[in-house]
């Protein structure tokens, strides 16, 4: 060793020097940036995403006015959904939206899942939707009826149509509801065999991660409705699992919804009489809606809007009635005693603008009710203002 040391003291051994030398033109070439190898490796895997896809973005509002200004102009492309009791209104509700989903324009078409087996004559001229049962009569602003309440040979009726749409048609679907749905194997069972627990929830889980992310993109929208269910403790102080509502269906359309409506009971104060409030002729009610989730920050709002009973072609609504309560909320119209009077600037506006000559006074409430319901040139005037 100490040979080998004296050695290389004695003997200066150079090593050789390092030159830079200039990266070839094609070695640097070959190096891809973040977005480069984004783009390589989207269009290698085009089915496992939704990028290059155009995102199908638009509102669809109701007839209400009232749930227009709460929810920011309408329903966007997504799942929904809505729970409550029976008789809440989520029917009406949902079929509201479809017929003003239709005056979108063309390429617009419905599914209305049948799962309950009820759609009465009187709620579908109510709604003022066309359905159809069979499929050679689907055409354009027609909702077609698919009776079935097996999971299975709904969603896979459903996804098909969503994936497979060369024709690029918007559909709004409507399930009613998840709580008549059950598992085909299920349903082949003698009434005394044991059912899948949660075995419905587990598909319709599997079935919005297949399926949640296309109907945004693609602009689907898709409503899951449910009952109310109550949840029975051994232990009233033990804590529950947290849901948005209390409906059946499972968490995964809770998470995958845009937005979570419930339906609530209705009381004495929300039934609307004709002339005396108390005794008088049954004329509508005010159905209350509860946001338990939205994307505008609405959670926890309740949203209150009148229904005119015996009306058809989707004018349920009681827009007229809605225009009224804001006319008295801009103070565009006031009150004296029994008499009833437009402010003149609003008297002025209405007369420039559509040629329409409002009256100075009119007496009594169901008067200026009247009023609306025979003009519907001002109510359209003040429903496009509002």
């Amino acid at each position: 060793v100490d040979s080998a040391n004296n050695f290389q003291q004695n003997n200066i051994i150079m090593a050789p020097i390092s030159k830079k030398v200039k990266k070839d033109e094609t070695e640097e070439s070959s190096v891809l940036t973040p977005a480069q190898q984004a783009m390589s490796y989207l269009k290698n895997n085009k089915e496992d995403h939704y990028n290059f896809e155009e995102e199908q973005f638009y509102k669809v509002p109701t007839s209400s006015l009232t749930v227009n200004a709460m929810i920011g102009g309408g329903f966007c492309p997504g799942a929904q959904r809505a729970i409550g009791i029976t008789s809440g209104g989520k029917t009406s509700f949902t079929l509201d939206g479809m017929f003003n989903f239709f005056k979108g324009g063309a390429g617009r078409m419905g599914v209305y899942v049948k799962a309950e087996g009820r759609l009465s004559k009187e709620m579908q001229e109510r709604s003022g939707v066309k359905f159809v049962t069979n499929p050679n009569e689907w055409v354009d602003g027609t909702c077609f009826v698919f009776e079935s309440n097996v999971f299975e040979a709904i969603f896979g009726f459903i996804g098909d149509l969503i994936k497979n749409n060369p024709q690029k048609v918007k559909y709004y679907f409507i399930l009613d509801s998840l709580d008549m749905m059950a598992k085909r194997d299920d349903l082949a069972k003698p009434l005394g065999d044991a059912q899948t627990v949660a075995g419905g929830a587990l598909i319709t889980s599997v079935f919005l991660k297949k399926t949640s992310a296309a109907l945004a993109k693609r602009g689907h929208i898709c409503w899951f409705l449910s009952q109310v269910r109550d949840s029975i403790k051994i232990n009233p102080y033990e804590k529950g699992t947290p849901r948005q509502g209390s409906a059946s269906g499972g968490h995964a359309v809770e998470h995958a919804g845009d937005y979570v409506l419930e339906f609530m009971p209705r009381w004495n104060d929300d039934i609307i009489r004709e002339g005396d409030p108390k005794t008088g002729k049954i004329i509508g009610h005010y159905c209350r809606i509860k946001v338990v989730k939205s994307n505008n920050e609405k959670n926890g709002t309740e949203i209150r809007y009148p229904i005119r009973y015996n009306r058809t072609g989707g004018t349920s609504v009681w827009v007229e009635r809605e225009i009224v309560d804001l006319l008295f909320g801009w103070d565009f119209m006031k009150r004296s005693g029994a008499w009833f009077s437009f402010d003149e600037s609003i008297r002025e506006e209405i007369k420039t603008k559509a040629g329409i000559d409002l009256p100075e006074k009119i007496q009594g409430m169901d008067n200026v009710y009247v009023y609306f319901e025979g003009n519907k040139q001002a109510t359209n005037f003040f429903y496009e203002k509002f």
